[in-house]
């Protein structure tokens, strides 16, 4: 199906069989990545009686119980209140539709050569600062898709507890804030370091005008840097976050 989309003075005509999947799936073979000490995703079958939910053991159909950590197992999208006291729910604020996104590449950067800030002591870390946003050019749009380099496809599987993530500067943020961004979308587990004193400053800051974080996305190499269209596919959950599945719709 070719949709058409009317945006600022453009028209652009969207193929919507060729999105591009931005998300990492969950198996439950315990291949994803991990962080924060988190356990892997489980699934086991629904037992009530004589009956159990899998078909491999006799059920006559499959009945699946999930235990998932939703914030440190894979691709997931947060509102507000996953850092502060709040009625909000991410099916509250997450959008419906396709919005306008902006997707670029950025090379981590060692916290010790960098004059910029964070909170927290960030010694002998990778970070993603303003300087290197700023080296890209960055249209103002409702979202923000960032694919840090070198992009390795072990993001689909690492184990962040034993490679420490990268995560922004205070000063990032705020130049993420200042582009008006609303929903921002990263390849790494967390804006924020994973041990920040329980800050989560970067967090707190981003959402001082945006609406949605999502974090762990893989964005394959194929896909050109610049403007296209987003979805962020989530299940109605009445929670502070859910799973996702970001859609990217190049005009690249």
């Amino acid at each position: 199906m070719i949709t058409e989309i009317k945006h600022n003075t453009n028209t652009y005509y969207v193929n919507t069989h060729e999105g591009v999947d931005l998300s990492i799936r969950n198996d439950f073979l315990g291949s994803g990545p991990i962080f924060y000490g988190a356990e892997k995703p489980q699934v086991n079958a629904l037992r009530s009686g004589d009956f159990i939910g899998d078909i491999k053991k006799g059920g006559s159909c499959n009945v699946p119980i999930v235990t998932l950590d939703v914030h440190c197992t894979g691709t997931h999208t947060e509102s507000i209140a996953h850092v502060i006291d709040s009625e909000v729910k991410i099916s509250d604020v997450c959008p419906k539709g396709m919005i306008p996104a902006w997707l670029t590449s950025v090379e981590l950067q060692e916290a010790n050569k960098t004059n910029e800030s964070y909170h927290y002591d960030m010694k002998n870390e990778l970070v993603i600062t303003k300087d290197e946003l700023q080296k890209n050019t960055l249209e103002p749009n409702n979202a923000l898709i960032i694919r840090t380099l070198p992009n390795n496809v072990s993001k689909k599987k690492r184990d962040y507890n034993v490679e420490p993530a990268p995560f922004f500067t205070n000063d990032a943020i705020d130049h993420i804030n200042a582009l008006g961004v609303q929903h921002l979308l990263v390849d790494i587990p967390s804006i924020d370091k994973a041990n920040d004193g329980g800050q989560l400053e970067n967090h707190k800051r981003f959402f001082k005008q945006g609406k949605t974080i999502s974090e762990l996305l893989f964005i394959p190499d194929d896909v050109i840097d610049g403007f296209g269209f987003l979805q962020i596919q989530i299940p109605n959950w009445g929670l502070d976050a859910a799973p996702s599945r970001p859609i990217f719709y190049s005009t690249a």
